[in-house]
């Protein structure tokens, strides 16, 4: 279970001092993927140094660098995209804010160039094809610049997005597509590739794939976790899911399975030269995030969509002049003394609101008329 605190230590922490190390024994590609990763974290670790608000209105603040993550986002969800998209263009977009001073104004078009940028290395590396499974035969491509635009609402033209992908490339050494950063994806990746590799079948029951990196997003778009180094973030959501879900697993988990995952997740931890302090902090600070998104998840979606429409579409969606836009009020606390009757041989229009008898005395007076006429 989760703990009552976040000042508390998580019940499946790895602990370096009281577990003995596993994965020294475990060489493969996976551990020169954890090598090279780690060799190249710090190159990739953004530094942001953002205010809660700003005076004038045109300094970046935490909430409009989280509601920026948010819309690389949702286009990553409406293009279908993978994750990896959306982890490196909030790795771009964060370090070019570490390194450059950017206004409130440029903060869209940063975005949506980061976007861009984030697709465009991704696709047209190849190792990312390598990586892709044989059964997967998706066409993916690169969005076009002009529908990113048009999705997104950025008030910025198409030159404008090029511009700032040029400065962009430019400021973070950006010299040819393909060069992926190390994001806190990369390591989640190989985490659960070696955990499932080498441990036993406990960490393949309670881990769901699609749900790991559904919270994983969700990190990603919260500033207050990306001054934590990857490898760390990585590892301290497999924690908290554990926390989590080991508990609920029916039939429980044996004593030897849970050591087992344990010693794993410590080995990992002295692997990674991750301190205890700095886990701690961090699972904090994660358990914090989850613990919001949970809450959010289980209110119903209460956006509002704004629609855009041309001046030719706006002139034919106008409502006519026929149309009454106020209605006289009923009063509901009257009585009424007369009620509709409609006939069969009387029209709509002919119809009258005159009383229950209103068509008897017009029969009677027309059989008087034909007695007379006799």
């Amino acid at each position: 279970m989760e703990p009552s605190s976040a000042s508390e230590k998580p019940v499946y922490a790895p602990s370096r001092n009281q577990l003995p190390f596993l994965l020294h024994d475990y060489r493969g590609p996976t551990m020169d993927k954890l090598n090279e990763a780690l060799s190249l974290e710090a190159k990739f670790q953004p530094k942001l140094e953002l205010p809660v608000s700003s005076q004038d209105g045109s300094e970046i603040t935490v909430g409009i660098r989280d509601g920026s993550a948010h819309v690389l986002r949702s286009l990553k969800i409406w293009y279908e995209l993978p994750s990896e998209v959306l982890f490196i263009a909030a790795n771009l977009m964060d370090r070019f804010i570490t390194k450059m001073k950017v206004r409130t104004k440029h903060m869209a078009c940063l975005s949506i160039a980061s976007f861009h940028l984030a697709c465009v290395e991704l696709f047209n590396d190849g190792s990312y094809c390598d990586e892709r499974s044989a059964s997967d035969t998706t066409d993916i491509q690169v969005p076009a610049p002009e529908d990113i635009l048009t999705i997104s609402q950025c008030r910025c033209s198409r030159d404008d997005l090029y511009r700032m992908e040029s400065l962009i490339s430019a400021k973070l050494g950006i010299t040819h597509p393909g060069g992926r950063p190390v994001t806190t994806y990369v390591f989640q990746k190989i985490f659960h590739e070696l955990l499932a590799n080498v441990s036993t079948e406990l960490y393949q029951k309670a881990i769901n794939d699609y749900e790991l990196y559904q919270r994983l997003e969700v990190i990603a778009c919260d500033a207050a976790c990306s001054n934590f180094r990857p490898s760390v973030v990585s590892l301290v959501l497999l924690c908290c899911q554990l926390d989590s879900v080991v508990a609920s697993l029916r039939p429980a988990p044996s004593k030897k399975q849970v050591i087992e995952l344990l010693t794993l997740l410590g080995d990992l931890q002295s692997h990674c030269k991750i301190s205890e302090r700095a886990f701690y902090s961090c699972h904090s600070t994660v358990l914090t995030i989850l613990r919001r998104y949970d809450g959010e998840s289980q209110l119903p979606h209460r956006q509002r969509l704004i629609w855009k429409l041309s001046q030719r579409t706006l002139r034919s969606l106008r409502p006519s002049e026929r149309v009454v836009s106020t209605l006289a009020t009923i009063d509901e606390h009257t009585s009424l003394c007369w009620h509709r009757r409609r006939s069969s041989s009387l029209s709509s229009e002919e119809e009258d609101w005159g009383g229950i008898g209103w068509n008897y005395p017009v029969r009677r007076r027309r059989r008087r008329r034909n007695i007379v006429n006799r």
